[in-house]
């Protein structure tokens, strides 16, 4: 049975708590609030009285803390915790926060994982998707996975989940800002139901990869016609009084010279994977105009990960 501190009881970290008290050793610390006691007892954790105790016999520790505090503790965990213990940072920290964190503890001999909650814990509670980089992750994914919890490594150093979770959540933020604007406009032409109704055919049940797939192939054909579309709905917003803000951005990405550019690169035909799209958009951008495609220097994009020349 492995030592396991968690240091933070909030949302998070009330969570995960009973999920690895079944398989594990739990003493919880976290500042004080009015039902700290309650929810420690309630995840069959050991409460701590200080982060010194918590952490002091921990071969593991697992900070669960928001961003704003988390780096500040990480540092001090690190400062009391012994060679070869294990500390997963799973706050929604920078990745140059927790690229930071991992340097202090490779001069501790810590071992460090960088942990990414991708998912909701309302919603998911102990089962919510989690995803690790580092050279800690292998032990947080061993310590985790005996308690059924759901979590992938990722190949890499500290920094790259957190990068993971910011990238996704342009997507995932990105679709709540859409689905308010779409609602707005379509109640204020009285089609909120309508519009709702509309936007759940077969097409809006593919898994999120397909959906990629489909959506990056058909750009290399149609991009043009999607971003004058795109246009008259900016219009047709601003008059019901709805600024179209997200509608705007939008245009504007799908008008960019390289994404209008595809077409032509592409010799109008829908390409067989989405990967194609964006090396043709790589490709526009890196290649100045008026010089032939094929003649743009051959070079590693740092977009990929690839050092630069």
């Amino acid at each position: 049975m492995t030592n396991v501190a968690l240091i933070g009881v909030g949302e998070l970290g009330a969570a995960l708590a009973p999920a690895l008290a079944r398989v594990h050793r739990v003493v919880a610390w976290s500042r004080p609030r009015a039902d700290l006691g309650e929810r420690i007892a309630a995840a069959g954790a050991t409460p701590a009285a200080s982060l010194q105790e918590a952490v002091e016999d921990a071969d593991a520790v697992l900070c669960a803390l928001p961003a704003a505090v988390a780096p500040t503790v990480a540092l001090d965990v690190l400062r009391r915790i012994p060679s070869g213990t294990l500390l997963a940072d799973l706050a929604s920290s920078t990745p140059e926060q927790k690229q930071d964190a991992a340097r202090v503890a490779a001069r501790a001999g810590v071992s460090y994982a960088d942990a990414a909650v991708l998912g909701t814990v309302a919603a998911s509670g102990a089962s919510v998707p989690i995803v690790a980089a580092g050279d800690g992750a292998e032990r947080l994914a061993a310590l985790l996975r005996p308690a059924r919890m759901r979590i992938d490594v990722i190949a890499g150093e500290a920094g790259r989940a957190a990068r993971l979770k910011l990238v996704r959540s342009v997507f995932m933020k990105g679709r709540d800002a859409l689905v308010l604007e779409t609602m707005l406009a379509a109640r204020s032409f009285g089609l909120e139901h309508e519009v709702a109704r509309s936007i759940s055919g077969p097409g809006e049940e593919v898994p999120f990869p397909a959906l990629v797939e489909r959506v990056l192939t058909g750009l290399a054909v149609h991009a043009e016609r999607r971003a004058d579309e795109l246009d008259a709905c900016a219009a047709l917003l601003r008059e019901s009084g709805v600024e179209p803000i997200v509608t705007d951005a939008g245009r504007r990405r799908l008008r960019d010279p390289a994404v209008l550019d595809l077409r032509e690169r592409l010799r109008g035909e829908r390409p067989a994977s989405g990967s194609t799209t964006l090396d043709a958009i790589e490709g526009a951008a890196a290649t100045p105009a008026g010089r032939d495609p094929a003649e743009a220097p051959s070079r590693p994009s740092p977009r990929r990960g690839a050092p630069p020349a």
